[in-house]
């Protein structure tokens, strides 16, 4: 399956590279948000997914408008069976939601439709949510929104704090195990 991946956060660095390490899909290029002033000293540094990417050949996109005409012909040109969305940093357009052959589906880190947004587990946690988990959906135009098609739940300790994240690099090798079920 031809797989065109949309990210720019760090919880999106284990499913980037997920997908590139697959034998069953192909992924045929990658979308991020363009490289931006960081730091004290306001150095141009690329996203967390560019990052990864490093030393690979893979197609790299980084529209300043992911809404723009010039953006859209882009990703079609990359002929996606399925466009898979996790931490972007934009909401997607139907032309955009409209590419794939299969589905354009979203990773969210929370289990949806509590926590909509761009910090979900710092939300579960300050609510006092006992769990938290991923949700897949079929995309739509909302923020978030969509039908659900798959939840995986996962305790939250007492001791998780605002940079829990399933699978990213900050988990203790315990919750790796843990979240690998997921």
């Amino acid at each position: 399956m031809r797989v065109v991946f949309i990210g720019t956060g760090e919880i999106g660095v284990p499913t980037l590279l997920a997908l590139l390490r697959s034998g069953e899909h192909q992924l045929t290029g990658v979308v991020t948000q363009p490289d931006k002033p960081v730091g004290r000293e306001q150095r141009i540094e690329p996203s967390p997914i560019k990052k990864a990417l490093t030393g690979t050949k893979m197609p790299i996109l980084q529209p300043a408008r992911i809404k723009d005409r010039q953006s859209i012909e882009e990703i079609r040109a990359l002929s996606p069976d399925v466009i898979l969305v996790m931490a972007y940093g934009q909401i997607l357009s139907r032309p955009i939601l409209e590419i794939p052959s299969l589905a354009c589906l979203n990773l969210h880190a929370s289990l949806l439709p509590r926590h909509r947004g761009a910090a979900p587990i710092q939300a579960a946690i300050a609510s006092g949510n006992s769990e938290t988990g991923i949700t897949v959906v079929y995309m739509d135009e909302g923020l978030d929104t969509g039908d659900i098609l798959l939840q995986r739940k996962i305790d939250i300790l007492p001791t998780d704090t605002g940079g829990l994240a399933c699978c990213t690099t900050g988990w203790r090798k315990s919750r790796r195990r843990r979240c690998s079920r997921l």
